[in-house]
């Protein structure tokens, strides 16, 4: 994203869309500390889905959201029609690490019933099978310190000080909009949350891509207020903008899980998408990802390998080649690093390594 544009979105709206105050930077969790243990739960297994289950549904009734009977009618009925998956859901749920999750916040195990949950326009079997799969897949690949960290706490997966600038790249649970991505990539300026890219391990066949599995990227934007930090950390990492940089960083998250492909939602089907903020939507989703050349399937989504391919350095004006070779060698570095941090020193197992997503058996 060019300093343009940037200066473009913080300037057209007066306040940052929907999100949360800026939360300190948080530097206490190192890379890999084998001197601060998880605090892993040794839930039992749980039996098979009983009296509990209504419980939790009950537990949305409490929420003023569902207080309106349509809503609450959609909801029940969604439920009704995915009655098999939710008994595998709960069997996913026995897993210390989600078990823990779930006591935190039953609701938990039927967010995928919300509606727009992750992008708009998806059924309740679509819903239903990105939440599965992600959740499979993080259980099959993460050590169980790393999914514990990830899901409780963050896991910083890049730190640079430069230029007076401290700069860092944490990865987590999606908090608080988690309905627009089950995890998130948070750049972070001295101190402040600039900008968040969010994302979600989901079959191929959702967003109509032939690879098994995709990362569908469902939010990507930034702070208001925070220009003057969006600026001089784009100019000390190579002139490579947020929005670029958490790619990049995407990208070497995607190589150690051993993921080839990517998907883009486009803006009208962005969960919180508005007309009347129908510019910002576009100028953040669809216009960043022609910009670095993605195409536009007639799904809606923007499909590609990760990372996108690069255009042709012949493409590339005069006098801009030596600098955009520095941009791309810089992004290539940064995905390694994370690539070589997950694999390597926390112990992420690839599904190459691991074969199949398992079943997970009653």
């Amino acid at each position: 994203m060019t300093d343009s544009r940037i200066h473009e979105l913080a300037t057209m709206f007066g306040k940052d869309l929907r999100h949360e105050p800026a939360r300190p930077f948080n530097s206490s969790i190192p890379l890999c500390d084998s001197t601060i243990p998880c605090q892993l739960s040794h839930t039992p297994l749980a039996a098979e889905p009983t009296a509990d289950s209504l419980g939790s549904v009950l537990i949305f009734a409490r929420d003023r959201y569902y207080q309106s009977p349509a809503r609450v009618l959609r909801f029940l009925w969604g439920v009704s029609t995915s009655i098999p998956l939710q008994f595998e859901i709960l069997r996913l749920m026995r897993f210390p690490a989600y078990a823990d999750f779930l006591r935190t916040d039953p609701r938990f195990r039927f967010k995928f019933l919300i509606r727009d949950y992750l992008v708009r326009g998806l059924s309740t079997a679509q819903r239903t099978a990105c939440f599965l799969h992600h959740y499979k897949r993080l259980h099959t690949s993460m050590s169980a310190d790393l999914l514990h960290r990830t899901l409780y706490q963050k896991v910083t997966l890049l730190e640079v000080q430069r230029d007076d600038i401290h700069l860092g790249i944490n990865l987590c649970f999606s908090r608080p909009f988690e309905k627009e991505g089950e995890l998130s990539l948070n750049l972070h300026v001295d101190g402040a949350e600039v900008f968040i890219l969010s994302f979600t391990i989901v079959p191929g066949w959702v967003v109509q891509s032939g690879a098994e599995e995709v990362l569908l990227i469902s939010r990507l934007q930034g702070t208001n207020g925070f220009y003057p930090q969006i600026r001089a950390a784009t100019k000390a990492m190579h002139n490579v903008g947020p929005a670029a940089l958490l790619l990049a960083t995407l990208h070497g998250f995607a190589k150690a899980f051993g993921i080839g492909s990517m998907a883009g939602v486009s803006a009208v089907r962005q969960s919180s998408y508005t007309e009347g903020l129908s510019p910002f939507y576009k100028s953040a989703y669809d216009d960043f990802f022609a910009e670095i050349g993605v195409p536009k399937d007639p799904s809606g989504f923007f499909l590609s390998s990760i990372p996108p391919e690069d255009r042709p350095m012949s493409s590339i004006k005069q006098g801009h080649k030596i600098r955009t070779r520095e941009k791309r060698q810089f992004k290539h570095q940064v995905a390694e690093d994370v690539n070589i941090l997950l694999r390597q020193e926390l112990n992420v197992i690839s599904q190459s390594e691991t074969g199949k997503l398992p079943v997970i058996n009653g």
